[in-house]
């Protein structure tokens, strides 16, 4: 196939309605612009300058230079992740005490020196939210980001919600009020508006402030370790990509099927990631989850019987009827000692009132502790380890079980369920709980 020919079969699958949408996200908030009246909060970490603007060697060679002597500074970066099956990287902000830049990645900068940057242990990085802007760094530069800071993920141990919007925990913690957000808006536009570099910068602006107040709160509780360790999971690289054998089971009521059914969920998720690669599109613009799973649940054996697949676009029936059926027979055929093991159970009525109960009792734990119970465990890991543990079995390596979550809660969990402690509630402008 040319490659003119390859180009039009990827426009077939272009997801237009997203792209629409961010077009009338865009113009409905610059048509709300509004002149820049917010008081200025006056703190010593936070810069009130122009952001400069990055887009030549020289400059981000300056910039880095910076940053690195800075030892500390705040990241995040702006994309559009609707049209290509790889995000489109539009803006990258940084920012310290000093000063604020933006740094435009469409203009052909070699950004390996930022990215080495990003994964040199000696400078901390500040995030909010920062799993998509740590992605890029392993997929551009092949390194592992090192000594990032999540002030979402660290809020959650200071006693605040989580997970928690930047606008509301800068208002919180500086008092700073950040405007309407502008997440969909037409990043790869050049020049880039006023509203727009303003909004970008205010997105790293006071991420250096707040990263000092909640690292206080930190130290005081004594969880910095805590935060630490969890913060550390973001630059795991083993959680970006596409793994064949596990990403199939990030498809909500994947866990719900029997195995055989997995098995065939897992070779339809693998044809389709192939798929939407070599149209350039979004996988689940190419084929949403829903229509994955309906396949899954009721195998098709025969091209005739796609048209009755709800949601299925006829585009990619009639171009790649075959390859379903044959991705189905495939997974209908898998060995059982091959086929996916099935985890999700049914609780009986019974255990999910005690592992409900038992959830109340993690809320009072990490209530005490000033740590928001939905960073520590969810409630289907509890119920697991529940209905382990009631039926004298090991409970596995649950998440609740490892590293800091063990320390703060896991533990006393099991220790609860043993009848070996008791917990005390109290209440003193907040919840507290003191285990006997």
């Amino acid at each position: 196939m040319s490659n003119k020919s390859g180009s039009n079969e990827a426009r077939r699958y272009r997801p237009y309605a997203p792209a629409n949408f961010r077009a009338q996200a865009h113009e409905s908030a610059h048509a709300e612009q509004a002149a820049d009246d917010q008081p200025k909060i006056a703190h010593p970490l936070v810069n009130h300058d122009p952001p400069t603007f990055i887009d030549t060697a020289d400059a981000l060679a300056e910039l880095i230079e910076h940053l690195r002597a800075a030892g500390s500074f705040a990241y995040d970066s702006e994309f559009i992740g609707e049209l290509t099956y790889i995000p489109k990287l539009c803006l990258i902000q940084v920012a310290s005490a000093q000063r604020v830049a933006l740094i435009d990645p469409l203009v052909g900068l070699d950004l390996q020196p930022f990215w080495e940057l990003v994964c040199d242990p000696s400078v901390e990085k500040i995030v909010h939210a920062g799993q998509q802007d740590i992605e890029p760094v392993y997929r551009n530069a092949g390194c592992r980001a090192a000594n990032v800071f999540d002030t979402q993920i660290c809020a959650g141990f200071i006693g605040l919600a989580y997970p928690v919007a930047l606008s509301k925990l800068v208002l919180e913690l500086v008092s700073a009020k950040l405007g309407k957000g502008l997440t969909f808006t037409h990043w790869d536009q050049r020049p880039l508006t006023s509203m727009q570099l303003r909004y970008a910068a205010d997105d790293v602006r006071y991420l250096v402030a707040v990263r000092d107040l909640i690292g206080k709160r930190l130290d005081a509780l004594g969880h910095s370790a805590w935060a630490k360790e969890e913060c550390d999971t973001l630059c795991d690289p083993g959680q970006f990509g596409f793994d064949p054998e596990t990403y199939f089971l990030r498809i909500r009521g994947a866990n719900h099927l029997p195995a055989r059914n997995q098995s065939v969920l897992r070779e339809l998720t693998i044809w389709r990631d192939a798929r939407a690669r070599e149209h350039n599109v979004p996988a689940r613009s190419f084929l949403k989850d829903e229509v994955l799973l309906d396949l899954a649940r009721t195998p098709v054996k025969s091209v005739d019987r796609l048209e009755r697949v709800r949601g299925l676009p006829r585009p990619v029936e009639q171009a790649h009827g075959g390859e379903i059926v044959a991705v189905t027979q495939k997974g209908l055929s898998t060995p059982a000692e091959d086929l996916p093991q099935v985890k999700d159970v049914e609780p009986t009525p019974k255990q999910r009132f005690r592992a409900d109960a038992l959830w109340g009792a993690v809320q009072c734990l990490c209530s005490g502790q000033s740590i928001d119970s939905s960073l520590v465990v969810s409630r289907q890991d509890l119920g697991e380890l529940y209905r382990a543990v009631s039926a004298n079995k090991d409970p596995g390596e649950l998440r609740v079980l490892r590293g800091w979550r063990r320390q703060a809660v896991g533990q006393a969990v099991l220790d609860l369920l043993a009848s070996k402690i008791n917990v005390n509630l109290s209440w003193s402008d907040t919840l507290n709980a003191q285990v006997k």
